[in-house]
């Protein structure tokens, strides 16, 4: 598929600002996109183009687990009219030298916040050049996460402010939940879209995907695929039995030696140098799953319970079970990685921050379980901010680096410097401070017990000065209260409430707008092989 250019990065002015210069990133995530030494005895392959070339040189993928993860997919997606890309990467996947790239996330209600698609097409974009870096076939992948549990996570859009939620979500695994009246939702979210030269068409699609009759898995397959469809993205649930058969020896090998557990502690005692560890290795990092329920496996003395009332086996017992119905057990956090990657011919995962923060703590577990790590990629973090609102900002003397700073820092510079009258009384200090050495030499001269009322005198006066000056900087504020309210609301809308745009809004009224023209200009500016936090000026 040739690469387009898109009217964002043609005619939109861009920014791009450094991680490390947002404030928004941890550490861990900051190092590994640095190639900071510390952080490649975690992760020895760095975020690049070498990284990759060295991903592909040294990945190997068994025939037999590529024939049954290509029946596996070619089930999974028999539901859809596939687009023809899609049909033309199921057909790669079958060439002994394909890779993948993957990205994955929670079955967010309609595409969920704006992160969720920048994901999406961080994985398209670096799988098309990888394909040419390497001279081999590369397809995209997403993960349904079918089988997460935290349903508040998932029952809910905000498009254009609007909250939008369903009631229907239950117990167990999200992803085989059917989506029970879940016809006034689709409505819903149609008219907080708005109007626009597509709505129509978008609203359709909605309403095709969303039927009472699917489950939220199929529900969200159905509508990633008419929006991604067209770039070839493979969508792969890991909730099916014929794969899970693939993963069951690991299972079997957590639930007798606790590998999960071993490796990650492992991994947590050479972090604690420098980082905080974000996961937490269980003993048994697995469910059981089973009707509105996905719950903890726990050894009990001799015995394996499934809390909430679950089964409860011996060992044997158990690895009879894993043998016969793999299906029922799911990986938590630590084991899920390690399942996407066992049946993937993975090169490339492209994740959050906080994704790759916990990401960082399995290489040992990886090792332990013989199963190759992939390059990890931080996704495109982006925001989008009005001319006006640009221009507003720069008219105050700041810069596009100055909107991640503190607010109420900022706003105290600009009505410092540009209120008629001074607000720093640092000359007067200077001169109290000498006044009060002078009188502190002559009073102690005269009688070494009066030092402490003179240095009580000096604080107190200092004391004095430093509300003076508080009262000053109010003063100017109110002088400055046009320029300061201005940066209130450019702030507000770049942050809404407090937090970055794509934790929140939703791409669905600019595809409404914009048709599916809008993807590809977002794809053409987020480049994940750009470690920068995007900003994008519009009209």
């Amino acid at each position: 598929m040739p690469r387009e250019h898109g009217y964002l990065c043609a005619l939109m002015p861009v920014e791009r600002i450094p991680y490390a210069d947002t404030g928004r990133f941890a550490d861990p995530v900051l190092d590994h996109l640095a190639g900071d030494p510390f952080i490649r005895q975690f992760l020895e392959l760095p975020a690049d183009v070498a990284g990759l070339k060295q991903a592909a040189a040294a990945r190997s993928f068994d025939p037999d687990f590529r024939t049954i993860l290509c029946s596996a997919l070619d089930a999974q997606h028999s539901t859809l009219e596939l687009h023809s890309e899609v049909r033309a990467s199921l057909r790669k996947l079958r060439d002994p030298k394909c890779l993948t790239v993957t990205t994955g996330h929670q079955l967010c209600l309609f595409t969920g916040p704006l992160y969720v698609p920048y994901k999406i097409l961080n994985t398209i974009r670096l799988a098309l050049e990888a394909e040419g870096l390497l001279g081999r076939p590369v397809v995209p992948v997403f993960w349904l996460a079918s089988e997460d549990h935290d349903a508040a996570e998932i029952d809910h859009a905000v498009i254009n402010g609007r909250t939008i939620r369903w009631s229907g979500a239950v117990g167990g695994a999200v992803g085989r939940m059917k989506l029970t009246s879940i016809t006034a939702q689709v409505e819903e979210a149609i008219e907080a879209i708005g109007p626009g030269t597509e709505s129509a068409t978008l609203a359709n699609a909605l309403r095709e995907a969303y039927t009472e009759e699917r489950t939220l898995a199929e529900a969200t397959r159905h509508f990633l695929h008419a929006l991604f469809g067209r770039y070839g993205l493979v969508i792969l649930d890991g909730d099916d039995p014929a794969l899970k058969r693939l993963f069951a020896p690991i299972i079997a090998e957590e639930l007798v030696n606790q590998v999960g557990e071993r490796s990650v502690a492992y991994a947590n005692d050479k972090m604690r140098e420098r980082y905080t560890p974000q996961a937490h290795a269980r003993e048994i990092n697995l469910f059981h799953l089973r009707k509105d329920h996905r719950s903890r496996i726990v050894r009990d003395g001799d015995h394996y319970q499934v809390l909430d009332d679950g089964p409860r086996w011996t060992l044997e017992e158990l690895l009879v079970r894993v043998e016969s119905r793999p299906e029922e057990f799911s990986p938590n956090v630590v084991l899920r990685p390690v399942y996407q990657e066992h049946i993937l011919p993975n090169i490339a995962y492209i994740g959050g921050g906080g994704e790759l923060a916990y990401w960082i703590q399995l290489r040992w577990l990886f090792q332990a379980l013989r199963v190759p790590i992939p390059v990890l990629f931080l996704r495109t973090s982006a925001a989008t901010i009005s001319a006006k609102h640009i221009r507003q900002w720069n008219a105050l003397g700041l810069t596009t680096k100055d909107l991640f700073g503190d607010l109420a820092t900022l706003q105290a510079q600009v009505a410092q410097r540009d209120a008629p009258f001074r607000t720093d009384l640092g000359v007067e200090r200077a001169a109290i401070e000498g006044a009060y050495r002078d009188v502190l030499a002559t009073a102690t001269r005269a009688d070494a017990s009066l030092s402490g009322s003179v240095e009580a005198r000096r604080a107190q006066a200092l004391r004095g000065l430093e509300r003076l000056e508080k009262g000053l900087l109010r003063a100017a504020k109110r002088d400055q209260a046009v320029a300061l309210n201005r940066m209130d609301t450019i702030k507000a809308a770049l942050f809404p409430g407090g937090g970055l745009q794509e934790r929140r809004d939703s791409i669905l009224p600019r595809i409404a707008a914009e048709g599916l023209v809008a993807l590809d200009n977002w794809k053409d500016v987020l480049d994940p092989l750009d470690p920068t936090f995007v900003v994008v000026v519009e009209p």
